[in-house]
């Protein structure tokens, strides 16, 4: 199994910030009855007990010419609802040779907590050489007065950025850095993108919330509870399943267990299968 994927001159490389207890694939899928996951055992869609596992995942995207994260994990501080502790980004970047200074760019596929957890530390910007680009349709949703009531992280994790001029806000196909372009994929919530890296021909997707887990990729109709649109986010997830397909994309998932949360969907018997590097 591999924790990093080359895209032409682009590495991926997957850093995990923490990793839950594993739970109740029900408490995850609430729609999806608990006998459904049988023929996904084999493939490792859950764990020996039966307990459906998650990574609160990070990837740096790494070339001469950039240092870039997608997405910040769940930050220092773990809530009890994820069984509590630390996340771990900041020491894991640095045994893989990475200092925060490094990073120019932090690209947010959404603004749920567990992805923006680290863009601030104390009140002031974790990667300080960076800029931050969040998709304009997301921020316009959390920022709003309804959901900015209920969601503390916001004014913690991402409104500083914009007092502080350091905030981009993105749409569909724009390019980021050289390689790297958004792509709208909403569902999860109204603004999510991934990130599209094309580079010396070859191509690979960042797909952040669009899969929460391998088992999405055969029974793409499945729907994580946190989904803000369900059907939106149906139709989202099986566009970017053919486009995976059709143009042999190299896949990155944010939630996928570490080591096999980067890979390729393969068709057999006219069902998709992920099948980890």
């Amino acid at each position: 199994m591999a924790r990093s994927a080359r895209i032409g001159r682009v590495e991926i490389l997957n850093i995990e910030d923490y990793a839950p207890p594993p739970f109740n694939s029900w408490d995850f899928f609430p729609d999806v009855p608990p006998d459904a996951w049988e023929p996904h055992r084999a493939h490792h869609a859950l764990d020996g007990d039966g307990k459906f596992r998650v990574s609160f995942g990070v990837f740096a995207l790494i070339s001469d010419d950039f240092v870039v994260l997608v997405d910040t994990g769940i930050g220092p501080s773990v809530p009890e609802m994820f069984g509590g502790g630390e996340g771990r980004l900041i020491r894991r970047l640095r045994e893989f040779g990475i200092q925060p200074g490094q990073i120019t760019a932090v690209l947010n596929t959404h603004l749920h907590p567990d992805h923006v957890g680290w863009n601030m530390t104390d009140g002031a910007p974790t990667f300080s050489n960076a800029r931050y680009y969040f998709s304009a349709r997301d921020y316009e949703h959390w920022t709003s007065e309804p959901v900015l009531e209920h969601a503390p992280h916001i004014p913690a994790q991402a409104q500083p950025l914009e007092d502080l001029g350091l905030l981009e806000l993105t749409a569909d196909g724009d390019d980021i850095v050289p390689e790297i372009r958004a792509l709208a994929t909403p569902g999860h919530t109204p603004g999510h993108q991934s990130f599209l890296i094309e580079s010396d021909g070859e191509k690979g997707v960042i797909t952040g919330d669009v899969i929460h887990s391998r088992a999405q990729f055969t029974n793409p109709e499945w729907s994580a509870g946190a989904d803000s649109d369900k059907p939106q986010g149906v139709g989202t997830r099986v566009a970017l399943i053919e486009r995976i397909v059709s143009e042999n994309l190299t896949v990155a998932c944010s939630h996928l267990v570490v080591d096999s949360n980067i890979g390729h969907v393969v068709e057999i018997e006219n069902r998709r299968y992920w099948q980890p590097l």
